[in-house]
């Protein structure tokens, strides 16, 4: 117990270094090359232009799509949403998963570079104001304790608290996961949907959402079990509208056509 105390200070240490070593960053957080401190996202030019912003996504799940249609779009011509029915009510994804797109995810998550969230935060407010998406609270997706004390921090609540400062919108705590779950990027479909079931619980005491639009904050969106789970319960609980707001998004390779 003491250990894991003393790890989690020496951790917190660590990314308040880091946070003032890098302020501003001078060189591209992606590839490391020296840039002006007025460079885009702080990416150098050859990074930015392979990152695939999602210009127009999925109008329920957000994901990326080739609208050959001038008509209004709806879930129909998604064939991701194709015979699915999802609790939250939309995904805003701002970048596809590629290998570029995923270091500085990999890199905030795995490689303590924690003030990469200031970026993902920065980059996530202005696809918020892009499809102009209105709430009253910010949510993120919750680690179990073993995973916390394991990583030192939750990704998800850092991104989380940087959009907050931004947006200036509370960020509530309300979420638990009752256990810890399986890696969920080695499941199929069916098994994510089986290990997350019943896998969240909304915390008591904290702040009554019931009739209120919230914001739920993950970093990437790949099927969508996991925010859908934790959406199922909000909803249960009396929330009006879930908007879950994700970095990235995997497309496997394809887009959908609508």
């Amino acid at each position: 117990m003491i250990q894991n105390i003393f790890l989690n200070l020496i951790t917190n240490l660590i990314n308040v270094f880091l946070d003032f070593l890098y302020p501003e960053n001078i060189s591209c957080i992606l590839c490391d090359c020296s840039i002006s401190k007025n460079t885009t996202y702080s990416m150098c030019k050859d990074c930015f232009s392979n990152i695939n912003f999602i210009l127009d996504g999925c109008i329920k799940c957000g994901k990326p799509i080739i609208n050959y249609s001038l008509e209004e779009q709806s879930i129909d011509g998604c064939s991701y949403c194709l015979n699915k029915s999802f609790y939250f009510d939309k995904v805003i994804s701002c970048l596809e998963y590629t290998e570029i797109s995923k270091k500085i995810v990999f890199g905030l998550k795995y490689n303590n570079k924690t003030y990469l969230s200031k970026y993902i935060a920065t980059i996530m407010k202005e696809k918020l104001d892009l499809e102009n998406i209105k709430f009253d609270y910010i949510l993120f997706v919750p680690l179990h304790k073993k995973r916390l004390r394991q990583r030192g921090f939750n990704q998800a609540e850092k991104i989380a608290m940087d959009l907050s400062k931004i947006v200036d919108i509370p960020t509530v705590d309300n979420i638990s996961r009752k256990y810890n779950t399986k890696r969920l990027y080695k499941l199929g479909k069916e098994e994510r949907i089986n290990e997350l079931k019943n896998a969240f619980v909304i915390k008591e005491n904290i702040i009554d959402l019931k009739n209120k639009n919230v914001l739920l904050v993950d970093d990437i969106f790949t099927t969508g079990s996991t925010v859908n789970e934790i959406s199922k319960i909000l909803k249960i609980n009396g929330v009006n509208k879930v908007f879950v707001s994700t970095f990235l998004t995997r497309t496997d390779t394809f887009y959908v056509k609508a």
